[in-house]
């Protein structure tokens, strides 16, 4: 028997999709760890910090979001954003229950509520301080006197000898803190109980201790400042350097608090000695290291339920750290990735039996997601020092490679952790391009790089060991300038042996590669590369090339909006596959090679059916330029999987559905045949009650027609003909009292059924009357069953039938019956008008033939043949 044909792959359905949920700004979270709000533009998300799932967006006022908080006892939300308004929602539905707007005359900086939950403070650019009273709404205190945008807020609210006493500590860009009594009698302007000067920088973090003994802040001056209660007043104690810029801290205990800031890593310090006890860094920083780069710590939560810091980190990720105080260390328990910017590429990996997606986006770290799970747990792959521009995958998805704008090329592999085992450093700009040699097992001989310096390099792998722990320093075999334009993309041939290019000079270039390992003969690696063919057709530059797995042939996309597919015979162009509406940015072939992925920047990728030169189906990924595709090919019963990953920050799992459309077509098919043997069979046994609540339960207006045309066929002529007559005396209003009452419909069982219609049927009844009534050959039925409906239904009853459908259909828009007279009145005039005039040229027509029978004097047999004619 022949093979049997490659199924094609027709349908896809969205799986599951890793989306950004924090675009930076302020972040809070409950204090049982278990909810974290982030500022997301103008919205607010919520997350579930033990699932990673996103639960809710709540729409902003249109402006972006400046702040928010949580209230300590979880109660509440609030937020604010540039539109000076405070919007206070109640957890956990996350109602509004209250807006304050104009609340400050600059738009709000910080904000924090008070331990009771019953006060917030805000603290505005314009050096301005409010406490507002949750509950009611107002405000109750105003405190000015800072000069310049308020940094940092924090309650001191503690109980005395003396009585309870609440003070709040505000941080100012001037390097200055304030202390203010909320208890102290009103004269006038309110003035600062201390003023606190010990920093030349903007005051990021300001905590008291448990105790309220003690305070420390920290600032951008890399400087932490101690300072001790000496009865009403605060005094300095100790300044310490910090060595980082501080960006937040809190205290865990009487002695222990936490301080986050430019160094990426948390850190616990003794207060009383001033000494760090323990920190998250596990290598010192170099003293070279950018002052800006984004490794740093922007903010860091504490859930004292769980005894676990949040910390926020400038590329907007979220660790969750456990901490312990005795003795002193941090724990990292998980990180959740709030935005990822744009995914510039992708490729799947494995650590142990777990399948991951290697991401690279615009930051120096590789990120890696856990598949076939819900959990977006994320791992960082750190090393280069700068954006990761390409990643790939050896082909037992145990080695990876990427490729950075830092001019190098790394190998990562997976022993117990992921970790970087070899560098390749020798272009002289960025590296936009890396791919592997193809071996089923085990670390590939050599790869490939290519630059934007217009040259490839090769590069020999077989020095490289799982077991180094100092990444090697390797050196090019063989370099090459191929292109006169930066290098897109370069791909291998599936058996090692042809290597091909696509660059912004319009041209994609294909050599023959030759590799030959070492032997005792020749002790280092072998490699050429010879030119084959330079393949021109492109308009635009060519943004991605792939072979094909099967057949002697590659694809190419490019700027001008096509995908080429091209013969490896003889380098001609023999498919151009036309329907993106922007720039090809990747292809894709699928693991048969019978079929073609594409994706662009019009946000769709394409399944183009290679040997038919169509396309297969469109898949709508996003809203904004897709620049990776990933292939998972089916395993272990799951089919195939298309990855996404666009410029929005979105990486979404496509599920191929093909056979499940096909078999739910197959069942349908099937069910609808069955349904119409069993009206047909109803028909023929006249078991009209069960033949119409079939039609009607199938929402099939053609059967129901069908079926009332029967029956008005099937009744006696001349009842035909008076109900005609009565049907146009109503229409033209000559209708008589006590005119005889015949079925309306042709039988009177089927009246009687049109009479005990449910009031939703009755409104789907008239819905299709509707319908006819727009074509002259249906007019007739669907006038004879209007007519029906409303002799067998009082108004009442079809009033209440609409009002009932509306309510059922929940807010969306529902039929009314004055609409449906408004669609239906025009025809219905149109139709008795050209019924009025066939009455009128009838009668001119009869009146004319009993003339000329009149003239000519026909009679007897010739006269009954003209009343016949007549007739007819």
């Amino acid at each position: 028997m022949p093979p049997a044909r490659p199924r094609l792959c027709t349908s896809f359905e969205k799986g599951t999709a890793i989306q950004p949920f924090y675009s930076g700004g302020s972040v809070a979270i409950t204090t049982d760890g278990a909810w974290i709000a982030a500022s997301f533009g103008s919205e607010v998300t919520i997350v579930d910090a033990a699932s990673s799932q996103l639960l809710k967006r709540i729409p902003g006022d249109g402006e972006e979001l400046n702040s928010l908080a949580i209230s300590p006892n979880n109660a509440l939300l609030i937020t604010a954003s540039r539109s000076l308004a405070l919007h206070i929602y109640a957890l956990p539905h996350l109602d509004l229950v209250r807006t304050v707007s104009r609340t400050h005359d600059s738009p709000i900086a910080v904000m924090a509520a008070d331990p009771t939950s019953s006060l917030i403070a805000t603290g505005s650019a314009d050096g301005a301080v409010k406490v507002w009273d949750i509950k009611g709404g107002y405000c109750t205190h105003v405190f000015h006197g800072h000069g310049g945008v308020i940094s940092a807020l924090c309650w001191n609210v503690r109980t005395t000898t003396h009585g309870r006493t609440v003070e709040l500590v505000t941080g100012c860009v001037d390097g200055k803190m304030r202390v203010w009594d909320l208890q102290a009698p009103s004269k006038g302007a309110a003035k600062p109980v201390s003023v606190l000067t010990g920093h030349a920088g903007v005051v990021r973090g300001i905590a008291v201790s448990t105790d309220g003994q003690t305070l420390v802040s920290g600032a951008r001056d890399q400087t932490l400042v101690y300072w001790d209660r000496k009865g009403d007043r605060w005094q300095r104690k100790e300044i310490t350097m910090a060595g980082e810029r501080i960006e937040s801290l809190g205290f865990l205990t009487e002695r222990l608090f936490y301080s986050a800031g430019s160094l990426g890593a948390l850190r616990l310090w003794d207060a009383t000695t001033a000494q760090v006890v323990s920190s998250q860094l596990t290598e010192e920083v170099p003293q070279d290291a950018d002052e800006d780069d984004m490794r740093g710590l922007t903010d860091a939560l504490y859930a004292p339920a769980q005894q676990q810091l949040v910390a926020v980190t400038a590329t907007q990720d979220l660790a969750f750290v456990e901490v312990n105080t005795n003795p002193p260390s941090f724990s990292l328990r998980r990180r959740l990735v709030g935005y990822n910017d744009e995914i510039v590429d992708m490729a799947l990996v494995r650590s142990n039996d777990t399948q991951q997606l290697a991401v690279a986006s615009n930051n120096a770290q590789i990120r890696l997601f856990k598949l076939d799970t819900q959990d977006q747990n994320v791992e960082l792959l750190d090393g280069h020092r700068d954006m990761v521009l390409s990643v790939d995958a050896s082909g037992d998805q145990q080695w990876l490679a990427s490729a950075s704008k830092d001019r190098t090329a790394r190998i990562w592999t997976h022993d117990g952790e992921w970790r970087c085992v070899a560098v390749c450093e020798g272009h002289a700009e960025s590296v936009g391009s890396v791919v592997m040699a193809h071996t089923p097992a085990g670390l590939p001989p050599f790869m490939v790089t290519a630059s934007q310096d217009r040259t490839v390099k090769v590069w020999d792998l077989s020095s490289v060991l799982a077991t180094d722990q100092e990444p090697k320093k390797l050196s090019s075999l063989y370099t090459l300038k191929i292109h006169e334009k930066d290098i897109n993309a370069v791909t291998i041939a599936p058996n090692n042996a042809l290597l091909l290019t696509g660059s912004q000079d319009r041209t994609a270039r294909v050599f023959q590669l030759d590799y030959q390992r070492a032997t005792r003969a020749n002790k280092q690696p072998n490699v050429r590369l010879h030119p084959l063919a330079t393949c021109r057709g492109h308009k635009r530059g060519v943004w991605s090339v792939h072979f094909s797995p099967t057949e002697q042939a590659f694809a190419t996309g490019s700027g001008d909006q096509t995908v080429r597919l091209w013969s490896l015979k003889d380098f001609t162009c023999i498919r151009v596959f036309e329907g993106h509406s922007a720039s090809v940015l990747r292809v894709k072939f699928l693991p048969l090679g019978t079929q073609l992925a594409s994706a662009a920047s019009d946000g769709l990728v394409k399944i183009w059916n290679v040997r038919e030169e169509e396309e297969a189906t469109t898949i709508d990924a996003s809203d904004d330029k897709i620049w990776s595709l990933a292939v998972r090919a089916a395993h272990e019963n799951a089919p195939l999987q298309l990855l996404s990953g666009a410029a929005d920050s979105t990486i979404v799992s496509w599920v191929d559905t093909t056979e499940k459309v096909q078999a739910e077509r197959a069942t349908s098919a099937q069910e609808a045949v069955e349904r119409e043997q069993a009206f047909s069979n109803l028909l023929v046994l006249k078991d009209y009650k069960n033949a119409i609540a079939l039609a009607f339960q199938l929402n099939q207006p053609r059967r129901l027609f069908a079926l009332f045309t029967q029956i008005a066929a099937s009744r006696p002529e001349q009842d035909a003909i008076e109900s005609i007559h009565r049907l146009l005396a109503n229409a033209l209003g000559t209708a008589q009292d006590g005119a005889p009452a015949t079925s309306i419909t042709g039988l009177a069982a089927v009246d009687q059924i049109v009479a005990a219609l449910p009031q939703a049927q009755v409104v789907q009844l008239l819905g299709y009357v509707r319908d006819w009534n727009t074509s002259a050959r249906t007019a007739p039925i669907a006038q004879l069953i209007l007519h029906a409906v409303v002799r067998l239904h009082s108004a009442d009853t079809l009033l209440n039938a609409f009002a009932q459908a509306k309510r059922q259909e929940d807010g969306k828009t529902a039929p009314g019956l004055g609409a449906l007279l408004e669609a239906m009145v025009p025809y219905t005039e149109r139709h008795y008008a050209r019924a009025d005039r066939m009455l009128v040229e009838s009668a001119m027509l009869e009146y004319t033939v009993q003339a000329m029978d009149a003239h000519l004097g026909m009679g007897g047999d010739l006269e009954e043949e003209a009343d016949v004619a007549m007739e007819l």
